[in-house]
């Protein structure tokens, strides 16, 4: 960023080797906990929280993603969010389920003003963390973050039988290295599925 915007001619850091550790925290919701949350959400003294988590698992959205959106980014004659600024730099159009879209028409406004926006500072964001911890505790749900419903999007997609490339173009992964990940779900919800089904025609 310094270089491209000529505060520094060259990477100060060029020849630091940095040891890549894999990301191996793939915590997502059961559906049980699912349940769970949604119902707390539903509850919680902030009316847009269930709307918030709705989308990030529908959507698979980033934190940064949600937060910034805009009324002015959604279409909602095709149901996608217009991204422009992501993580990877690059700008898509997300597509937005039919159930969170039902939600978000609950509070549709009109304008450029942000979706979760601040009510005393309507051009800021608005800080959710006390209600989204008050929303875990409720379901008794541990040791989860914010970010993990973005993993249990990708694991709906991937269990739901997307391709890793679907869900990687979904989900604003480069390339599917990313969403690789989450493979093995593919195999182990299908072996679950012919094992239940199997086991019920060769019942003895």
């Amino acid at each position: 960023f310094a270089i491209r915007k000529d505060y520094l001619t060259e990477n100060p850091v060029s020849g630091i080797d940095i040891q890549a550790s894999p990301n191996i925290i793939n915590r997502y919701l059961s559906d049980d906990e699912l349940t769970r949350l949604i119902s707390a959400c539903k509850r919680s003294s902030w009316k847009k929280l269930y709307l918030l988590v709705l989308m990030a698992i529908t959507t698979g959205m980033r934190k940064s993603e949600l937060i910034g959106l805009r009324w002015s980014d959604i279409d909602f004659k095709k149901n996608l969010a217009k991204l422009d600024d992501t993580k990877n730099g690059e700008p898509r159009l997300n597509p937005i389920p039919a159930p969170a879209m039902s939600e978000l028409l609950n509070h549709r406004e009109i304008g450029n003003g942000l979706i979760f926006n601040s009510p005393a500072k309507p051009d800021r964001p608005f800080d959710y963390t006390k209600r989204w911890k008050a929303a875990l505790n409720e379901a008794g749900i541990e040791k989860f973050r914010f970010h993990d419903l973005r993993h249990t999007a990708a694991s709906y997609l991937v269990m739901g039988g997307a391709t890793l490339y679907d869900a990687a173009q979904i989900l604003g992964h480069k390339s599917t290295e990313t969403t690789k990940r989450y493979a093995h779900l593919s195999t182990e919800h299908k072996a679950k599925v012919a094992e239940r089904v199997m086991g019920n025609v060769f019942r003895m």
